[in-house]
């Protein structure tokens, strides 16, 4: 039988992130919910072993092409003219080609954790092709939550847009809903594959925000793989 012990905010925090927001969190990412000191680093070690102690984080390590942080590619705005798709598709293919594999620690929720606090993001291990995008989307929430809090408190994951899109409308990685649930911002993780076809997928993705006159941003790995 697991040891009770008494769930913090900061742990909450983690917990709902990883059960209604985003499926995986690396280690990079959850380092943000702990200062940047030798001390603190033990405490996160710690606090984590504590959560999976408890059955409420498993943890994983595996060699994936996955940076250790997320910026912005490039944004559209209704009233912006059409971005270079070309140029941008050439420009993603030399980010990824310098990223390297590596070995990356990640944790996701347990059932007991859904159990618990429910769940809306699905498990991405049934399919190891995915867990490097939801580690790159993971790392996107988390850098939000402690930058734009205001915008991460509106995330509405995938699984909620494919449930909620319209008629012909693309799934986005994530919807930023405003006060009145109305969505405000797409934001979309431009993986490898998104350089392919000459940026294919980065036209279909601006030509569906554009069609709704919605906002979007690109994210993607660093120039240089973020090193």
């Amino acid at each position: 039988m697991k040891r009770s012990f008494s769930i913090t905010d900061r742990d909450r925090a983690i917990l709902l992130a990883v059960l209604h927001k985003v499926p995986i969190l690396s280690e990079a990412a959850l380092a943000l919910w702990w200062q940047d000191t030798d001390s603190s680093r033990d405490n996160m070690s710690r606090r984590l072993w504590q959560l999976r102690e408890a059955g409420l984080l498993a943890r994983y390590s595996l060699p994936v092409q996955a940076a250790p942080r997320v910026e912005l590619f490039y944004h559209w705005v209704p009233g912006m003219p059409e971005p270079d798709f070309g140029a941008l598709a050439w420009q993603l293919s030399r980010r990824w080609q310098s990223l390297e594999t590596r070995r990356t620690v990640f944790y996701t929720a347990t059932a007991t954790a859904a159990n618990r606090y429910g769940r809306t993001v699905q498990n991405p291990l049934r399919s190891t092709s995915a867990i490097p995008h939801a580690i790159l989307l993971g790392q996107l929430f988390a850098q939000l939550h402690h930058t734009a809090p205001t915008l991460a408190s509106g995330w509405v994951a995938e699984e909620v847009v494919a449930d909620s899109r319209g008629y012909g409308q693309k799934v986005v990685d994530c919807l930023i809903v405003d006060s009145s649930s109305t969505p405000a911002l797409a934001l979309e993780i431009a993986g490898a594959s998104y350089a392919a076809s000459n940026g294919e997928r980065l036209r279909e993705i601006h030509k569906d925000c554009s069609e709704r006159g919605l906002p979007y941003e690109m994210w993607t790995v660093p120039e240089g793989g973020g090193k």
